[in-house]
């Protein structure tokens, strides 16, 4: 492989490293806290927002940057925000006199380097998979473009598990696993889909989650799996936009009472996309930067294959944009005995393109800082006006 993104850590600073601190601790770094505290000291977690200093987590201090300047200097640093806030991170850590990639480095690119540089393992740090693209909702800006599927059946559940059999077949860890739709709750055989990631995988998995909207309440033996198989919930309230929040109550007070961890979402902002109504129209010149700039980490798994984009992904599934070849690693053409050629997936999930980006990204706002546009959180609308 001549192009790589694989080789942006310094291997003398970061081969030997046994502790590690966190810069930021929103919901990315505290499900990549779990994960990494099993392979590494973690003496502070270090934040800009002064509400979490002077708290703990696990026995792990969280201080603010103003007070972390012998913790910083005496460990590498991993980051944990978002694309989007990683450039004001990145310029603190810079005037603090510290040095990109040999003191400090993105989640992103440490997960993935690391452990395949140091450890022969593939490691990633998120991947997404949807079960069925019904909903019980109707969001004129849903990312995964629900309102336009011409197709809303669920994917069968052998279908289901080949793809995970497949995708751990070549991936040895992934630190965040989400089960998704449109309304995952929907899908009739939930239950015997989370039995077998639960039973073959769960020890692959580092945070195992489900992604619903809180209009539906689990059957109690899909509550009874979650608590089994250590499954959080992550709950996106619209409920500003839609009046169900009695639901939404009714759904934590259960898993409460079921110690089920969960999050509540409930002020989320969508970027405006543009696609499909009116898509931007980025030259081929501005494309590869725009594509650096929203550096997303929402990777999806379907059909043996991993996806760069979810959004993207989930544009073409519903019949609304071409496919683009470049955008997906194939894994039944992985030489599972290969770490090279397994490297591809790695590669493929830094947003390694072989074209520099994806068609895709000609047309969609993204998740970057180039994109300052955002959308009615859960605006709903009629299937027939779409």
């Amino acid at each position: 492989m001549n192009i790589t993104k694989m080789n942006k850590l310094d291997k003398d600073e970061w081969k030997e490293i046994r502790s590690i601190v966190l810069f930021g601790y929103g919901r990315q770094g505290k499900r990549l806290y779990k994960a990494l505290k099993s392979d590494f000291e973690i003496p502070a977690i270090v934040e800009n927002d002064v509400k979490k200093g002077g708290k703990t987590e696990d026995g792990t201090p969280i201080i603010s940057f103003s007070d972390a300047s012998d913790v910083l200097n005496d460990n590498k640093i991993i980051v944990t925000t978002a694309e989007y806030h990683y450039k004001e991170i990145k310029k603190q850590l810079m005037e603090a006199g510290l040095e990109e990639y040999k003191d400090f480095v993105m989640y992103q690119q440490f997960v993935s380097e690391w452990y395949y540089e140091f450890k022969q393992k593939i490691y990633l740090l998120k991947t997404d998979i949807m079960v069925t693209p019904a909903c019980s909702l109707n969001c004129e800006n849903c990312s995964q473009f629900v309102p336009y599927w011409k197709d809303r059946e669920p994917f069968s559940l052998e279908c289901l598990k080949q793809d995970l059999d497949r995708y751990f077949s070549c991936v040895d860890y992934v630190m965040d696993m989400n089960i998704v739709g449109g309304e995952p709750l929907l899908y009739k055989e939930l239950d015997e889909y989370i039995d077998y990631i639960g039973t073959n995988y769960r020890n692959k998995i580092g945070y195992l989650g489900i992604i619903t909207n809180g209009t539906i309440i689990p059957r109690e033996s899909t509550l009874d799996r979650m608590k089994r198989f250590d499954i959080g919930v992550s709950i996106s309230d619209y409920s500003k936009e839609v009046p169900y929040s009695d639901k939404i109550d009714k759904l934590c007070e259960i898993l409460e009472h079921k110690e089920i961890s969960y999050v509540r979402n409930i002020d989320i902002q969508w970027f405006d996309f543009g696609f499909p109504k009116k898509t931007y129209n980025y030259s081929e010149v501005d494309c590869p930067k725009h594509m650096e700039n929203c550096n997303t980490i929402c990777h999806c798994l379907h059909d043996k294959k991993v996806y760069y984009c979810g959004t993207a992904w989930a544009a073409e599934r519903a019949g609304i944009f071409p496919k683009d070849e470049n955008g997906y690693v194939d894994l039944e053409k992985i030489d599972v005995d290969s770490m090279e050629d397994k490297r591809r997936i790695l590669e493929c999930c830094l947003g390694n393109i072989e074209s520099g980006y994806l068609k895709f990204c000609k047309v969609c706002g993204g998740y970057g800082n180039d994109n300052d546009n955002r959308v009615i959180t859960g605006k709903q609308c009629s299937r027939k006006n779409v």
